[in-house]
């Protein structure tokens, strides 16, 4: 069984982005500095997902400074066998609202691809507030990615970007990987895009039913994910996870490696390390494991 570990490499920006902030919205990565230190030779393969979105133009001016700005870190860290990819939040500048607001369709979205991809090859990818589509993950799938990890099955939950709530619905989808059909996100079809999704715990019912009321306020009569639940790399886990196809992701974000979740995530990798047959991989190892699986098409 493989496991895979994301890294969602975001800066720290306002919920409600209406002017580049001042000072250096990459300082959170030296939370990075500090697990590398650290973690040392225990440190596993992890697949760094550095954000390049409009937002980060705006507050920057380049779309690939989150690599720019870290150069030799994330240099060193391929050396030692990690991987990068690209995270991104689908939102752009809403000049009669005066803010950035959810954007389904952005016209950026290549040229912050090509950014990265002048800086190293693209073949992964988590999405802003887990979102998927049709249309995103068409694009996805031709701009060249071949893995993502986004999909919570399960959940729909609706998340404040900028002055709106955006639904985002995983409700249909399978827990094990699959590759998207090209007008269905959530159904399996013919996209090379390879869909990991997120590996779920068990939800409490005290949670169960806080889910069940955040679905009736927003209009959702659906049933379906309320027992299980996503938990950050930097969480403290109760459970080990339990493997429901052949890979397992988890994902956690560089702003939360402080207070105990630098700990929470070093003591969790100790307990995925110790779960049968299991191996640390990165995003294109996992694809790898999945493919050679399914053999000749």
């Amino acid at each position: 069984m493989k496991i895979l570990l994301g890294c969602d490499v975001d800066p720290v920006l306002p919920p409600l982005l209406e002017r580049p902030p001042t000072g250096d919205v990459w300082g959170c990565l030296a939370n990075v500095d500090e697990l590398v230190r650290v973690a040392r030779d225990n440190l596993p393969p992890i697949t760094w997902l550095i954000r390049s979105d409009e937002s980060i133009r705006f507050c920057t001016g380049d779309f690939a400074s989150g690599y720019r700005s870290k150069q030799t870190l994330w240099r060193s860290l391929e050396a030692r066998g990690h991987e990068l990819g690209w995270h991104v939040h689908l939102w752009s500048f809403d000049e009669r609202r005066g803010c950035f607001m959810f954007d389904p369709t952005p016209p950026w979205l290549t040229e912050a691809h090509a950014a990265l991809a002048a800086c190293f090859p693209v073949r992964a990818t988590r999405t802003g507030w887990d979102y998927g589509s049709a249309t995103l993950f068409q694009t996805l799938d031709r701009l060249g990615v071949l893995l993502d990890f986004s999909a919570l099955p399960g959940y729909v939950v609706w998340h404040r970007v900028g002055r709106e709530d955006v639904r985002v619905d995983w409700l249909r989808c399978p827990a094990t990987p699959y590759h998207p059909a090209s007008d269905d996100h959530q159904r399996p079809g013919t996209l090379r895009l390879l869909e990991v999704p997120v590996t779920q715990f068990t939800n409490s019912a005290l949670g169960a039913a806080i889910r069940l009321g955040w679905r009736i306020r927003h209009r959702c009569w659906a049933l379906t994910g309320l027992l299980k639940k996503t938990r950050m790399l930097t969480e403290p886990w109760d459970e080990a996870p339990v493997a429901q196809g052949p890979v397992m992701a988890f994902h956690f974000h560089p702003e939360d490696l402080t207070g105990g979740g630098l700990a929470n995530l070093m003591q969790n990798v100790a307990t995925l390390r110790r779960l049968p047959g299991a191996e640390l991989v990165t995003a294109s190892g996992a694809y790898a494991h999945v493919m050679a699986g399914r053999g000749p098409a």
